[in-house]
């Protein structure tokens, strides 16, 4: 019945996901548009250290650690719809660096900080 409670628990961090990260998504700034965006996202109560990476259909998760590992990946968790993880983090250096990072890269679709706080360990 813990793996019921788990997957009930899962839906809904990943429905209320989906209500957050529209005004959330982080992408590569190019526009002022985008700046604005991305400074925003800054300014967003979020999870420290926390981040929530889409990626392209048929795209290894390997593809994070590329981009990531410099710092320090705590711990990469599947999220149900196989595109979505959720990267923690040792040292954060902020959105805005996040998705300068993957500019250009179409194996990432999207990276956010993750505005929800919830038990994964």
């Amino acid at each position: 019945m813990r793996s019921g409670a788990h997957l009930v628990l899962m839906g809904s961090i990943v429905a209320a996901m989906a209500m957050v990260s529209a005004c959330s998504v982080v992408r590569a700034a190019g526009s002022a548009t985008e700046q604005q965006e991305l400074s925003q996202s800054e300014q967003q109560p979020r999870v420290p250290n926390e981040y929530l990476v889409k990626l392209a259909p048929d795209t290894n998760e390997g593809v994070i650690a590329e981009y990531y590992g410099r710092f320090g990946i705590k711990y990469i968790h599947e999220l149900e719809d196989n595109e979505t993880f959720l990267l923690v983090l040792a040292n954060d250096p902020g959105p805005q660096e996040m998705g300068h990072l993957i500019r250009g890269e179409s194996r990432i679709k999207t990276i956010q900080p993750n505005l929800i706080q919830w038990d994964y360990r």
